[in-house]
């Protein structure tokens, strides 16, 4: 009885290792949808109505997006503490510290750290320009973690419930 326990929570936590692992590629293609969507709402709110960037980011903060909320409250914060320093030292800052919880992947992050050089330093149709190079960049990585999904996705879950099956194997 005791190694059939064993060997369920071998099996169990292996299969669990590979659904986690295409559980995080699902995420990154979640997470990068959202910032492309939180690009463009910027985008257009600089470049229509001419909105401050704090309260696009306020708005941002209260998107019913749970990625998009997570990130810009985080930013919101900082912006309220600033402490003396610039908005694009504290949107890398947020964007690094809340990587791994928003679901981005290291590849996403540095991508949209680069709009930083753009928001709230030159006009209206620059900020656009360089968001708009930002995000097609965003959209070329959101594609590669797609594949990456598609390609590997299905291999991570299958390898984990073998490799559980095998350990199981081995040990008995």
């Amino acid at each position: 009885m005791l190694k059939l326990i064993g060997a369920v929570m071998i099996f169990g936590s292996c299969a669990a290792l590979g659904l986690s692992a295409r559980q995080n590629l699902r995420r990154r293609v979640a997470a990068a949808d959202a910032m492309l969507l939180a690009l463009s709402l910027i985008g257009s709110e600089i470049s229509c109505r001419r909105t401050p960037l704090p309260e696009i980011i306020g708005e941002l903060a209260e998107n019913q997006n749970p990625t998009i909320r997570l990130v810009f409250s985080g930013l919101r914060r900082r912006l309220r503490e600033q402490n003396g320093l610039s908005l694009s030292y504290l949107w890398r800052a947020n964007l690094r510290d809340n990587r791994a919880e928003a679901g981005l992947g290291a590849v996403e992050c540095d991508i949209l750290c680069e709009a930083a050089n753009y928001l709230g330093r030159y006009d209206a149709a620059e900020q656009v320009a360089g968001l708009e190079q930002v995000g097609r960049r965003l959209s070329a990585a959101r594609a590669a973690a797609d594949e990456e999904l598609r390609g590997k996705g299905n291999l991570y879950r299958t390898c984990g419930i073998a490799l559980g099956i095998l350990v199981i194997l081995v040990l008995i």
